[in-house]
């Protein structure tokens, strides 16, 4: 029998296994508190063993390919005896056959809290550490928190809180408060472990258990090897500063379209690229490529890349899939580097064509150092510039930078958030990212002058580590909006069918919104939401709300929405509400917060002394002003509401003492003109740059993503809550 003792070398392989004892030695010199144990090479050098070692014994068949030992009954516990340990050693013989390659003996510990610790290698992300509720029920609750390696010790004491069972790591039914200490010296070497070994690819620790005085012992261990990975194995390879590149692709001031056509018919004109760039205002030289053609759009034609009089600064590749490959060949031998491939067709499908493509062009553009936004994708959109590659697009330009794997997002989000007053300095849309990925546009908005706030939208990533590290450094100074689309089973579907991008776990993608600090929102509506909040309010000194509005049902509504967005709405101070009640009666008014005062709507003046007196409570970190465009309407004919949102776009804004101030609108009615009343609201507040939403919930998501982004950028410099900084971004 071949001693399953050595000396922590892994089998020989492609893909193998440790046996529980190498496995141990491993997790020792990373920190893991393991279980004191032995080797026995038969059943009589186990007896020897367990005597010598002391009763109670665990006993465990131990081999290569005995991973599985409870299921193929492999572990015997609480044995009392040397006749027991044999007996335990013959049954376990027989019933691993061929595979046992020896025999671990442990002494039996005891403890009634198991917990679960491992790493496991992401695609996108690569090792990533799990840590939760262990035991045999692990996979049925599910209660585990993750994060993405290298990280240190403060993220693995907020793993341990974030697991529903956490209050099982205190005093549990008169056994001491588990170490919390060994835990996290545990997790923070599984990092270490992870990030030296890239063969692991996946550890096991199950269970963690924790002992009557609260020792940590890990009884059980597994880890798998991938032979194929080497040493090098998901280092980043050093690549081009884009600045050099993208200051010219997104910003050209001559462009050639590889496939421009004329267009037959008003209702094609959409897919005329050359028009599209033409009816935005471009000012840049167009050159349209077409070599059975002489005149496009009045435009002169060119046969090919190389006829054109100048090299181009971007080079839009508009043809079929099947023809990208010769187009792709002449830029590269024409000398033209910076690429957007608007056709779709490859990898996406999912057809074995369509890949085979896509590793096609591939080759070309890496062996002939193209960059190339795309395939499958909208583009560019850059109204400083002049330049936007789809329509409608707004003319005019404003602080935020939209970066999307998905060309429908990227044309529906500026249409969106346009009604709302948000506006963009640049958005490109890179569907299938062949060479340009997230990560390479990420640096250059960090440093563009012009974008204060970046979004995101993400379907897969190719470098995780290297997004997370950029985020995590871009985040102190410019938030980071996220939406992560394909993080449900559905989702992830429908995005391999899209860009054909790995989706990743949510537990990962969670770890990377924990880690990053970056903005998480799960839809585009949400998206304009947070980044109304992050264009006009100041950082919040904290999470108390004050509610003032009309009605008493919205006391138990906003309570209710404020507090599952994890947002405080605590009783105002004896002083303030003795200064409100001087001008609001007693009669059908509530004065503790939420403040339902009608009265102070009956005119701006008096919202202003209500404002003044709600914004002076150091109790109160924000303002919304509840509006019921129901009730109001009827004043003048909507003339009175519209009047008040005026004066908070104005000078109500400067009366919340610096505060952030939000308005929170509900309409119920269909009435003729009250539409239009809505609109004219809406209006004026973006005028004023007071962020509107519809209703409580809206409301409460964005300011607690505000105050959890702040809270976290203070956190992480050490300065607790957010709180002395003012004005917006």
């Amino acid at each position: 029998m071949e001693k399953a003792d050595r000396a922590g070398k892994a089998p020989s392989g492609e893909r193998s296994v440790l046996t529980e004892a190498e496995a141990k030695r491993l997790l020792d010199r990373y920190g893991v508190p393991v279980v004191r144990e032995t080797v026995a090479e038969g059943a009589e050098d186990a007896v020897i063993k367990a005597r010598a070692m002391g009763f109670p014994a665990v006993l465990k068949g131990l081999g290569v390919q005995l991973s599985h030992k409870t299921e193929r009954g492999l572990v015997r516990l609480n044995l009392l005896s040397e006749s027991e340990v044999r007996r335990a050693a013959q049954e376990i013989g027989k019933a691993a056959g061929s595979d046992l390659e020896g025999y671990l003996v442990q002494p039996m510990l005891t403890g009634r809290r198991e917990f679960v610790a491992g790493l496991i290698r992401d695609a996108q992300f690569g090792p990533v550490v799990m840590f939760g509720l262990g035991g045999i029920l692990t996979e049925a609750l599910r209660d585990v928190a993750f994060r993405i390696a290298p990280f240190d010790e403060q993220e693995a004491h907020q793993m341990l809180e974030e697991i529903r069972a956490a209050d099982l790591l205190g005093a549990f039914r008169g056994e001491a408060p588990a170490d919390r200490e060994a835990f996290v010296r545990s997790l923070v070497g599984l990092s270490r472990l992870g990030m030296d070994n890239p063969d692991v690819i996946e550890v096991d620790i199950n269970p963690l258990l924790v002992g009557p005085d609260g020792a940590v012992t890990a009884v059980d261990a597994l880890v798998v090897l991938d032979k194929k990975r080497t040493a090098s194995a998901g280092v980043p390879k050093p690549s081009e500063d884009p600045k050099s590149f993208l200051d010219v692709m997104l910003a050209p001031k001559s462009i050639a379209v590889i496939g421009a056509s004329r267009s037959k018919s008003q209702e094609e004109s959409w897919m005329s690229l050359m028009g599209v760039i033409a009816r935005f205002g471009y000012q840049g030289r167009l050159y349209p490529i077409n070599p059975k053609a002489d005149e496009i759009d009045g435009y002169k034609a060119y046969p090919d890349l190389g006829s054109l009089p100048e090299p181009a600064d971007l080079v839009i590749v508009s043809v079929a899939a099947p023809r990208v490959p010769a187009a792709l060949r002449d830029c590269v031998a024409s000398g033209h580097r910076n690429v957007h491939i608007f056709a779709a067709g490859f990898k996406e499908t999912g057809e074995e064509e369509g890949i085979r493509l896509q590793r096609e062009i591939e080759e070309i553009a890496v062996g002939g150092g193209l960059r190339v936004i795309g395939p499958n994708c909208m583009g560019i959109y850059n109204p400083k510039a002049r330049v936007a590659t789809w329509e409608p697009a707004p003319a005019q330009s404003g602080p935020v930078a939209f970066v999307s794997q998905s060309g429908g997002h990227a044309g529906d989000f500026t249409v969106l958030a346009s009604r709302f007053g948000i506006l963009f300095s640049k958005a490109i849309s890179y569907g299938n990212a062949l060479t340009l990925d997230c990560t390479d546009f990420l640096p250059y908005l960090a440093d563009d002058d012009d974008t204060k706030i970046i979004c995101l939208y993400l379907e897969g990533v190719k470098d995780g580590g290297k997004l997370l590290r950029q985020v995590q450094q871009i985040n102190r100074t410019k938030p980071v909006i996220v939406m992560k689309g394909g993080l449900t089973k559905s989702g992830a579907r429908a995005v391999a069918s899209h860009t054909g991008s790995l989706a990743g776990g949510e537990h990962i993608w969670e770890a990377f919104y924990r880690q990053s600090g970056a903005v998480k929102v799960a839809t585009l509506e949400e998206m304009a939401d947070v980044l109304q909040a992050f264009l006009h309010l100041g950082p919040p000194q904290g999470s108390q709300v004050c509610v003032i509005g009309t009605g008493g049902g919205i006391g138990v509504s906003a309570a209710d929405a404020f507090g599952r967005a994890g947002l405080d709405m605590s009783p105002l101070a004896e002083e303030t509400r003795a200064a409100l009640r001087d001008f609001v009666p007693a009669a059908g008014n509530m004065i503790r917060n939420p403040v339902d005062a009608g009265v102070a709507f009956s005119d701006p003046k008096v919202l202003e002394k209500a404002l003044r007196i709600l914004s002076k409570d150091p109790g109160v970190d924000m303002i919304v002003v509840s509006l019921h465009l129901d009730w109001f309407f009827d004043i003048a004919q909507g003339k009175h509401i519209v009047n008040l949102a005026r004066y908070l776009g104005g000078e109500g804004k400067n009366n919340a003492s610096g505060k952030p101030l939000v308005v929170s609108w509900r309409c119920y009615r269909t009435d003729s003109g009250i539409e239009q009343t809505r609109q004219a609201v809406q209006q004026e507040l973006i005028n004023g740059g007071v962020p509107a939403y519809e209703g409580f919930t809206r409301t409460a998501f964005a300011l607690s993503r505000m105050v959890q982004y702040f809270d976290d950028c203070y956190r992480k410099r050490g300065r607790g809550k957010a709180g002395k900084k003012t004005g917006s971004f």
